[in-house]
């Protein structure tokens, strides 16, 4: 009988720490925006608006980007993949300080999130280090 052990992904720290940011990500999106779904930041002229969608979207894109890191099969890739979650950790803290550069309602709300994304950049160390 073939058997693998395959980590539940649902179980990693920081999985479950980046679906958080994403979550938060989103509210304060919701908020800075008046609750405008993604289609409709994008479109807006706001400089807001527009930070607020790239925000979400980089947020967004750091869930999947965990879950191809534990599906590679080698150690090198999935080291090279983990590495590479870094780009977005940075992104979404790029993100976070120019909406706190503009005139916009809930900047607290950005620094909550600018910190909980220093906890993830702290929880990603651990666990590219897991990895060597």
């Amino acid at each position: 009988m073939f058997s693998t052990q395959e980590p539940n992904i649902n179980q990693l720290i920081i999985y479950k720490k980046s679906l958080d940011i994403f979550k938060l990500a989103r509210r304060v999106a919701a908020y800075i925006t008046d609750d405008k779904n993604l289609i409709s930041m994008y479109k807006s002229g706001s400089l807001s608006d527009n930070y607020a969608d790239n925000l979400v979207m980089n947020a967004y894109r750091l869930v999947p980007k965990i879950v191809e890191v534990e599906t590679q099969n080698s150690p090198s890739s999935k080291l090279k993949y983990a590495k590479s979650l870094q780009y977005f950790i940075e992104r979404i803290y790029l993100d976070c300080l120019k909406l706190e550069s503009i005139k916009i309602k809930g900047k607290d709300y950005v620094r909550l999130l600018r910190k909980e994304l220093k906890n993830l950049q702290k929880i990603h160390m651990s666990y590219v280090n897991s990895l060597v």
